[in-house]
């Protein structure tokens, strides 16, 4: 994959079949499909060894249910009852702990996706119509939101938001043109372009103006 969020790679274990721009990450993060289910559960409590992969639970469960904007060294360090300097230790910078989460969440919506596609090339529209069902879920809110407030705050001009949208983006749509039925790489990539405008306008129509105004969207683009 060309994207990158810090020209280096590592690995990752047990999310499956590692095809997808979101495996590669910050040099500070492994994930695993255990550790991305469990993000949104409580962080807290007995058992927990304070690695690098109960910070990254922590800042998740933070972004899921707080925002984007919620995430910083001491509100992690008090989801666990740490000491900030934990946190950093594991995460030095602070856009290696935003990159980390946002990639982690990107990571389980692919998972999800890749159940609904199958392994053939599909056409866009049923690319799209396959993927609204899975996306327009109420347990994928959190996850957007996240995205459209990174989105929001890179236009902004707010730094590392403006690094990492695009990242992000770019990385969505090299990992659909892999999925995308046609003849060339080119043609590929402009369609899952335009398969991630679409789906992206309508989860944007279903946040501000709700559920009832982008089903109703979707059923005339003929995907619900």
């Amino acid at each position: 994959m060309s994207a990158t969020l810090n020209a280096r790679t590592i690995p990752v274990t047990n999310i499956g079949k590692c095809d997808f721009a979101f495996c590669i990450l910050s040099p500070f993060v492994v994930l695993t499909t255990k550790t991305i289910n469990e993000a949104t559960a409580t962080v807290k409590g007995v058992g927990y060894r304070h690695d690098q992969e109960s910070i990254l639970k922590a800042s998740m469960h933070v972004v899921l249910v707080e925002g984007v904007s919620a995430l910083s060294y001491g509100r992690v360090a008090k989801e666990l009852g740490i000491s900030d300097r934990m946190v950093v230790y594991y995460f030095p910078a602070k856009a290696d702990l935003i990159s980390a989460v946002i990639v982690a969440i990107g990571g389980e919506l692919q998972v999800m996706l890749e159940g609904a596609f199958g392994s053939e090339p599909l056409s866009a529209r049923e690319l799209m119509r396959r993927a609204w069902p899975v996306l327009s879920v109420k347990k994928a809110q959190p996850m957007f939101n996240g995205f459209f407030e990174v989105i929001g705050l890179a236009s902004a001009g707010h730094s590392p938001y403006d690094e990492l949208a695009p990242v992000l983006l770019n990385g969505w749509i090299d990992w659909l043109a892999e999925r995308v039925k046609a003849q060339s790489a080119v043609r590929r990539r402009e369609i899952a372009a335009s398969v991630v405008a679409q789906i992206d306008g309508l989860l944007m129509i279903r946040r501000i103006s709700g559920a009832r105004i982008a089903n109703a969207a979707a059923r005339e683009l003929g995907i619900a």
